[in-house]
Protein backbone atom coordinates (compact mmCIF):
# COMPACT_ATOMS: atom_id res chain seq x y z
CA UNK A 1 0.00 0.00 0.00
CA UNK A 2 2.82 2.30 0.87
CA UNK A 3 4.55 1.43 -2.57
CA UNK A 4 1.00 2.36 -4.71
CA UNK A 5 0.83 5.68 -2.50
CA UNK A 6 4.06 6.20 -3.18
CA UNK A 7 3.56 5.88 -6.84
CA UNK A 8 0.84 7.92 -6.98
CA UNK A 9 2.36 10.72 -5.52
CA UNK A 10 5.61 10.56 -8.17
CA UNK A 11 2.55 10.59 -11.00
CA UNK A 12 1.22 13.58 -8.85
CA UNK A 13 4.31 15.54 -9.07
CA UNK A 14 5.34 14.37 -12.36
CA UNK A 15 2.02 16.53 -13.63
CA UNK A 16 2.55 20.11 -12.20
CA UNK A 17 6.11 20.40 -13.30
CA UNK A 18 5.98 23.68 -16.26
CA UNK A 19 8.56 23.17 -18.94
CA UNK A 20 7.99 27.31 -20.73
CA UNK A 21 10.81 28.64 -21.92
CA UNK A 22 11.56 31.59 -19.94
CA UNK A 23 13.38 34.83 -21.64
CA UNK A 24 15.21 36.99 -18.89
CA UNK A 25 16.35 40.62 -18.81
CA UNK A 26 13.66 42.56 -21.16
CA UNK A 27 14.39 45.49 -21.21
CA UNK A 28 11.63 46.51 -23.33
CA UNK A 29 8.23 48.30 -21.63
CA UNK A 30 5.73 46.82 -21.28
CA UNK A 31 3.70 48.31 -24.66
CA UNK A 32 6.72 47.61 -26.66
CA UNK A 33 6.94 44.05 -25.31
CA UNK A 34 3.30 43.26 -26.24
CA UNK A 35 3.90 45.17 -29.75
CA UNK A 36 6.75 42.16 -30.55
CA UNK A 37 5.19 39.76 -29.15
CA UNK A 38 1.82 39.98 -31.59
CA UNK A 39 4.02 40.48 -34.01
CA UNK A 40 4.91 37.02 -33.48
CA UNK A 41 1.70 35.19 -32.48
CA UNK A 42 -0.41 37.24 -34.32
CA UNK A 43 -3.60 39.40 -32.97
CA UNK A 44 -4.33 37.72 -29.61
CA UNK A 45 -7.57 35.20 -29.11
CA UNK A 46 -7.51 36.35 -25.09
CA UNK A 47 -5.40 38.99 -23.40
CA UNK A 48 -5.76 39.74 -19.56
CA UNK A 49 -7.07 42.76 -18.12
CA UNK A 50 -3.39 44.18 -17.18
CA UNK A 51 -2.37 43.12 -20.81
CA UNK A 52 0.32 40.89 -19.91
CA UNK A 53 -0.67 37.98 -20.29
CA UNK A 54 -1.74 36.70 -24.12
CA UNK A 55 -3.41 33.80 -26.15
CA UNK A 56 -2.70 32.90 -29.46
CA UNK A 57 -5.27 31.74 -31.44
CA UNK A 58 -4.88 28.50 -32.32
CA UNK A 59 -2.60 27.05 -34.56
CA UNK A 60 -1.41 23.85 -35.87
CA UNK A 61 2.27 22.67 -35.77
CA UNK A 62 3.55 25.21 -38.11
CA UNK A 63 2.07 27.98 -36.28
CA UNK A 64 -0.50 28.46 -39.45
CA UNK A 65 -3.71 29.76 -38.08
CA UNK A 66 -6.42 26.96 -38.50
CA UNK A 67 -9.74 27.54 -40.33
CA UNK A 68 -12.36 26.06 -37.23
CA UNK A 69 -14.97 25.34 -40.04
CA UNK A 70 -12.48 22.37 -40.88
CA UNK A 71 -12.40 18.71 -38.84
CA UNK A 72 -9.51 19.15 -36.70
CA UNK A 73 -7.80 16.25 -34.52
CA UNK A 74 -5.16 18.72 -32.67
CA UNK A 75 -4.43 22.17 -31.96
CA UNK A 76 -2.45 24.22 -30.47
CA UNK A 77 -2.16 27.62 -28.82
CA UNK A 78 0.92 29.88 -27.49
CA UNK A 79 0.38 31.38 -24.04
CA UNK A 80 3.07 34.47 -23.36
CA UNK A 81 3.24 36.19 -19.69
CA UNK A 82 5.23 39.20 -18.75
CA UNK A 83 6.63 38.87 -15.77
CA UNK A 84 7.69 41.46 -12.99
CA UNK A 85 6.91 44.06 -11.45
CA UNK A 86 9.21 46.47 -13.17
CA UNK A 87 12.10 45.97 -16.11
CA UNK A 88 13.91 44.02 -16.53
CA UNK A 89 10.99 41.69 -17.14
CA UNK A 90 11.06 38.06 -17.10
CA UNK A 91 8.59 36.70 -20.54
CA UNK A 92 7.01 33.13 -19.96
CA UNK A 93 6.27 31.39 -23.52
CA UNK A 94 4.61 28.07 -23.59
CA UNK A 95 2.77 25.75 -26.57
CA UNK A 96 0.05 24.14 -25.23
CA UNK A 97 -1.41 21.17 -27.50
CA UNK A 98 -5.37 20.03 -27.51
CA UNK A 99 -6.72 16.95 -29.16
CA UNK A 100 -10.24 16.10 -30.29
CA UNK A 101 -12.27 13.81 -27.87
CA UNK A 102 -14.27 12.11 -30.20
CA UNK A 103 -16.54 10.86 -27.75
CA UNK A 104 -17.95 14.57 -26.45
CA UNK A 105 -16.69 16.13 -29.47
CA UNK A 106 -14.77 18.34 -27.47
CA UNK A 107 -11.11 19.44 -27.05
CA UNK A 108 -9.09 18.31 -24.24
CA UNK A 109 -5.82 19.71 -22.84
CA UNK A 110 -2.75 17.40 -23.29
CA UNK A 111 -0.23 19.73 -21.68
CA UNK A 112 2.75 22.06 -23.47
CA UNK A 113 4.68 20.45 -26.65
CA UNK A 114 8.44 21.15 -25.33
CA UNK A 115 9.53 21.35 -28.92
CA UNK A 116 7.01 24.28 -30.23
CA UNK A 117 7.37 25.90 -27.10
CA UNK A 118 11.47 26.21 -27.11
CA UNK A 119 10.57 27.02 -31.31
CA UNK A 120 8.19 30.02 -30.32
CA UNK A 121 10.26 31.05 -27.49
CA UNK A 122 13.46 31.17 -29.36
CA UNK A 123 11.27 33.27 -32.28
CA UNK A 124 10.00 35.74 -29.75
CA UNK A 125 13.24 35.93 -27.92
CA UNK A 126 14.95 37.21 -31.28
CA UNK A 127 12.44 39.35 -31.94
CA UNK A 128 12.92 41.14 -28.41
CA UNK A 129 16.77 41.88 -29.00
CA UNK A 130 15.98 42.98 -32.89
CA UNK A 131 13.53 45.49 -31.53
CA UNK A 132 15.54 46.39 -28.50
CA UNK A 133 18.41 47.82 -31.19
CA UNK A 134 15.51 49.55 -32.49
CA UNK A 135 13.71 51.25 -29.92
CA UNK A 136 15.08 54.74 -29.59
CA UNK A 137 12.37 56.57 -26.94
CA UNK A 138 12.42 58.31 -23.79
CA UNK A 139 12.85 56.14 -20.72
CA UNK A 140 9.40 57.31 -18.79
CA UNK A 141 10.16 55.21 -15.66
CA UNK A 142 13.58 57.10 -15.07
CA UNK A 143 13.68 60.58 -17.11
CA UNK A 144 16.87 61.43 -15.64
Amino acid sequence: MKLFSAFLFLIFLSGCTTTALYIEESTLPVPETRKVITSIIGKPRIVSLNGRELSSTYHNRKFEDLDESKKIKARYYTKVVILGPRRPYEISVQVTKEVLDLETMTFVDLGIDESLTQKRGLEIKRALHKSLDTYQAVDAEEVF
